[in-house]
This record gives C-alpha cells, structure tokens and sequence, in this order.
C-alpha cells in the first residue's frame, strides 16, 4: 500500500495561514475605500435677472439633476439649454412651470423654432436634441419616431377670431367693480392693442404709459426695452385704468407685487365668465393685425422686441391679403 507524500498536510497548512494572512489584511480595509465620493452638483447662474432665476431656479435644478445622470451631458451642458426652454415658456409662451408640459415634444419643438431664432439651423437641432434627452431621462416617453422628427415649423399660435374678439369685450364689460373692469380691459389694451408678452404685461407700471394728442405709448422695461404705441381701438382702456388707478399703479391687478406669471391666468379663473385668454393668442392677435393693415416690418420688429424676421414666417400666412390698389400703392410709395 502506498503511503501519502509526507509533504502534503505541511503544504495545505502553509495554504491556509496564508489565506488567513489574506483575510486579516482585508478587514483593516475601510468598507468605503473603494466607493467615490458624491459629486458636487454644478452651480449655475445664468445671466438674467435675479428675480426672474429665484422663480426659474427650482424647477431648471429638479430638471438638469434629475436627467443629467441618464444622458451622456453633464449638468453643466445641460443648464443653458433647460433654462433657456423654462424661461421662454415662463415669459413668451405663458406656459405653468409643469414638468410633462414643459418637456412635451410639441413645445419643444416650438422652443426651438421661436426661442432660438438667432441660432442656425444646427445649433437649434443641438439644443432640441439636448432637450429631447432630458425628456426621455425624466419622463420615460419618448418614442423613436420623437427622436427621428426633422426639424420643423411649429403651428403659430392663432390669432383671435372677430367673434372671440367680441367675447372677450363682453368678458370685460361684465365684470363685477370697477377695478376688475379696468384691469380686464387693461390687459386686452397691453396684450392685444400693444402685443406684450405675459411677463411684460404682469410688470407694466401706469407711469411708464404715456397718454397725449398722438394716441397712447407703452413704455416697456427688461430685456427688451422699447416703446409701444397702443393700436387706436384699444388706447381707451389704459386711460380708463389711469383715470381709476393714478400713474403710481399696476396697469394690471391692483395690489400685486410683480412677477407672478400666473396671475392671468388667476385672474380669468376668478371671472364670472370663463373665457379662453392666452397672453400667446393676444400677441399673436397683435402681430397679425400689424401684418394685415401694412405696417412696416422694421417698425414692428422694433415695437415686438424682435431681433430675426424669422420670428413672423409662421404668422404671414394668417394675415390677410391686401387689395389690388393697397398693392400698388404700397410698393409705388403711396
């Protein structure tokens, strides 16, 4: 009978001292020796008032921090474009601050069409793409044919119709004071009659309208700082709101503090009668108005705030056409 190899019990032994030796050294390893501290999230601070970023800030913070780790862009890439969508559709498009609106491929493909007019045509795709991540990471949604969609024109916003015009006088005329009627009216002078956006319009002060022999001029402050000479039909409505209120007043709701994009909003729900008003449907009532009676383009883009003509192509086809002699006579010179 063969005897066992009388160096294999030393050699096991030797092997098990030394996965001991392995084991002690392995427990004075810290647990997290291996595990990366957090990253800092990145601090942003875009160029645009302060006040405006305070009321931005929360919901631009949740998005960019929420879809950043799900995209193949830092947070820092994705900043500029997710405030530039928040605030167009806070200030242009009169839009609430709801994630599954705010990110629906609808709007932002209006974004890109009307808030990044000055950008080619690739730096738009750029930022819709950037966009269309976001919105993927956060709500899950997206569907191949939304990551293939060209870029394309986004439908404009409709103009009122005559009839709607016509409601929207009896809206004002039916309401219950005096300074609900004035401030209604107000805000059909200012969004229909001088084409501000929602945030403008909120912020309008009395003493920055001017009333004299030459009809009534808005005076608006912000980014786009212009002057806006009110059209004829509706200039009545801001002298109401002045011979109410005085100069040291809101154009628009009594008592407000400033800033709150909501308060149109808030203010047509609190009506006696429910009627469909969106500051994007007055100025877009405005532009076509202009577009339709010959005003000059420079003279609009001036009184709109716009900077590229880009900013009308949707809007010319809803204008209406000129007669045969206004034709003649605006190219003739007369």
């Amino acid at each position: 009978m063969n005897e066992p190899d009388g160096d294999v019990a030393p050699a096991e032994s030797e092997l098990r001292e030394r996965q001991l030796e392995a084991l002690e050294q392995l427990s004075v390893i810290p647990v997290d020796a291996e595990t990366p501290p957090p990253e800092a999230h990145y601090d942003y601070t875009p160029v645009m008032p302060s006040e405006l970023w305070e009321h931005l800030r929360p919901f631009v913070e949740d998005l960019v921090r929420t879809a950043a780790p799900a995209t193949a862009y830092t947070e820092k890439q994705l900043y500029p474009a997710v405030t530039k969508l928040a605030r167009w559709a806070s200030e242009t498009a009169g839009l609430p601050l709801k994630t599954k609106l705010i990110l629906h491929p609808a709007n932002i493909d209006r974004f890109a069409n009307e808030g990044l007019v000055a950008y080619t045509n690739a730096g738009r795709a750029t930022m819709r793409s950037k966009l269309r991540r976001v919105a993927a990471a956060i709500l899950d949604g997206e569907t191949p044919q939304d990551r293939k969609r060209p870029m394309g024109k986004a439908p404009a916003s409709s103009p009122y119709t005559e009839p709607e015009l016509a409601t929207l006088l009896s809206w004002v005329n039916g309401q219950p004071t005096r300074e609900r009627k004035t401030s209604a009216g107000a805000l059909l002078a200012l969004g229909i009659g001088a084409g501000l956006t929602g945030r403008e319009i909120v912020a309008q002060r009395l003493d920055s309208v001017t009333v004299d022999e030459a009809g009534v001029v808005v005076h608006v402050a912000g980014d786009d700082a212009r002057d806006v000479p009110v059209v004829r039909e509706w200039e009545h409505f801001l002298a109401e709101r002045l011979e109410l209120v005085g100069s040291d007043a809101w154009a628009f709701r009594s008592g407000q503090e400033g800033g709150n994009i909501n308060l149109i909003t808030d203010f047509v729900s609190r009506s006696h009668k429910r009627v469909n008003l969106q500051a994007r449907r007055m100025r877009a009532t405005w532009l076509v108005h202009h577009l339709s009676v010959g005003t000059p383009v420079t003279s609009l883009m001036r009184a709109a705030g716009l900077h590229s003509i880009e900013a009308l192509d949707r809007l010319l086809p809803l204008a209406e056409g000129r007669t045969e002699r206004e034709y003649r006579d605006d190219l003739r010179g007369g």
